[in-house]
């Protein structure tokens, strides 16, 4: 790509076995490839790190928009250039983050029963027929009404016949289709920033409309012994800690419940519900759907999250969508 020196390619992607069969023609020896996360860095910032680090008949691609870049190079360089990419992920960092919770309520509704087919080894047949009539109108006219099959009986026919009996009664619940429809529910967004590693809060609700009820919740989970005393007042929180590793984004999420302090003077009580974190790994330019924190229900997010409608028939997705964003240029 014109602008760049000492052999190195432009992050597009490429025909693998084309790549590095230029580099082994132009290098004339065996060459090592590795792939090395990129993860958040500035493209601009790869590209110049790896015109430094490697020989002029290095080679260099992006895998996808969004993953790791494959390098070709000799074996030393190749370490090199790998050791200066992750010394870039050092660089001071803001990490914003998105958390959104979407709650759908699902609304089942039932048809009138359906006959389900019945296999049988007859079929019914007429046993006689009334005669046909021919009725002269007043007016001259004639009305010929055709002859009507009666007394009915069953015929066999092999195995394997299949005809539908009278109707069932209603009452049957087999017979029933249903059908799920989706309403518009709850949508709670949240958004923070901080750096990687450093835990922030984000307040869910200051207080909760069900103490007792939240209470419960936390007894469900094992976060509070059953001596603990009854809550009069008591909110819910997420704690984030980003963790940035590799080239890879993890958002930690632990709910929390915090307990107002009872007197002045004393600290408010922070209790993490530990059995409902989750990890979440964002990938560069995508948000991360994980469904549901684990070990959750619709109780959970109706006391938690105060979603209100939150029943058996709703289901609540988390979204989560985090960047990493270097402050400054790039370090020399």
């Amino acid at each position: 790509m014109k602008g760049l020196h000492k052999g190195v390619t432009s992050f597009l992607q490429a025909p693998l076995a084309l790549f590095f069969g230029s580099l082994i023609a132009s290098a004339g020896a065996a060459v090592v490839s590795e792939e090395v996360p990129v993860g958040f860095l500035p493209l601009d910032w790869v590209t110049a790190t790896l015109q430094k680090t490697l020989s002029p008949q290095g080679r260099s691609v992006l895998v996808t928009p969004t993953g790791p870049v494959r390098i070709a190079d000799e074996g030393e360089k190749v370490a090199a250039a790998r050791r200066a990419l992750e010394e870039l992920q050092k660089a001071p960092a803001l990490v914003p983050i998105d958390i959104s919770f979407v709650t759908t309520a699902r609304r089942v509704v039932q048809r009138l029963p359906v006959e389900a087919p019945v296999a049988g080894s007859g079929i019914p047949v007429p046993n006689r027929y009334d005669p046909p009539r021919i009725m002269v109108n007043p007016g001259g006219g004639v009305t010929v009404i055709p002859s009507q099959p009666r007394n009915f009986g069953t015929r066999n026919v092999g195995p394997g016949a299949i005809f539908n009996p009278a109707p069932t009664s209603s009452a049957s619940p087999e017979a029933r289709l249903s059908e799920a429809t989706a309403t518009a529910g709850m949508t709670r967004r949240f958004s923070v920033s901080t750096v990687p590693g450093k835990p922030v809060l984000i307040t869910v609700l200051r207080q909760v409309p069900d103490a007792g009820a939240l209470r419960t919740l936390a007894l469900k989970h094992r976060a509070i012994p059953d001596t603990e005393p009854a809550w009069v007042a008591a909110g819910t929180e997420l704690l984030l800690r980003p963790e940035l590793s590799g080239g890879a984004l993890v958002v930690n999420i632990v709910p929390q419940i915090l307990l107002p302090a009872a007197a002045p003077g004393q600290e408010d009580r922070h209790i993490p519900l530990s059995a409902c974190a989750a990890g979440v790994m964002v990938a560069r330019g995508a948000p991360s759907n994980t469904g549901i924190l684990p070990r959750t229900d619709p109780e959970f997010y109706r006391v938690f999250l105060g979603a209100q409608k939150a029943e058996n028939d709703t289901f609540t997705a988390l979204t989560v969508t985090a960047e990493v964003q270097y402050i400054g240029g790039q370090p020399k």
